[in-house]
């Protein structure tokens, strides 16, 4: 009773070893994966944001020439809502790129991690390996002995 015992605890901790490595080896695949799309979302908007910024630069330059030029009322107008557009641009784009540096230090914290995990995935499957070898060699142990025990079985009953 205790051998059955044994071997469904032995049995219970095996599946517990495959979805331990299972869940490490998803992580990895998942952490390092997402980190890097969330920075390359990150860069992207705050490239469009530098350009749509630069854009609003050149137009206040081009409003503030007409407004220099004519001296209306109507352009002196018109070179505010153009300052006014790029103050907000300027902002969008403070905000964008720190958003853009977060998303890069997480990813740069995400690679010593993902590297951790690559190492435990590296040293679950040679503990699997070696736990393979080691199950190998007791069965071999045992078929070993029953064979030894029928045979001296044989000697006694000649």
């Amino acid at each position: 009773m205790s051998e059955n015992k044994g071997k469904l605890l032995l049995e219970e901790l095996e599946n517990q070893f495959h979805a331990i490595q299972t869940k490490i080896l998803k992580a990895r695949d998942d952490y390092l994966a997402n980190h890097e799309k969330e920075y390359n979302k990150a860069r992207s908007g705050y490239e469009k944001t530098r350009k749509r910024g630069a854009q609003a630069r050149k137009k206040v330059a081009r409003e503030a020439e007409k407004a220099r030029k004519s001296g209306t009322v109507k352009a002196q107008n018109q070179l505010k809502k153009a300052r006014a557009a790029s103050v907000v641009l300027s902002g969008a784009l403070a905000e964008a790129k720190n958003i853009m540096f977060t998303a890069e230090d997480k990813l740069k914290s995400a690679k010593p991690f993902d590297r951790k995990l690559s190492a435990r995935a590296k040293t679950l499957a040679a503990f699997e390996k070696e736990w393979e070898k080691k199950q190998t060699e007791i069965a071999k142990k045992r078929t070993q002995a029953a064979k030894k025990r029928k045979s001296g079985r044989e000697k006694a009953s000649r």
